[in-house]
């Protein structure tokens, strides 16, 4: 849950390199309140998924609705 007037788009999952079931990673989102104007990512926990981030990072400007991004694991090639 959010909170009133905060808005998220773009949720990326991201696993945990060491995880033993599909489902250890963390949802990465960015959250957008319009009532004070402030967007952030949140990092959240897939185990937890209904506590706290465990991150919360304020961004220097506004994240527009809709936005969305993608995680790409560095390959062990490159």
């Amino acid at each position: 849950m959010f909170e009133e007037n905060s808005f998220c788009s773009g949720a990326s999952f991201v696993p945990n390199r060491r995880g033993l079931e599909e489902d250890d990673g963390w949802v990465i989102t960015f959250v957008h309140n319009e009532d004070t104007k402030i967007s952030q990512v949140y990092v959240i926990d897939t185990k937890k998924i209904s506590s706290e981030p465990v991150a919360k990072i304020t961004l220097p400007c506004r994240v527009p609705n809709g936005f969305h991004g993608a995680f790409k694991p560095i390959s062990s090639s490159t």
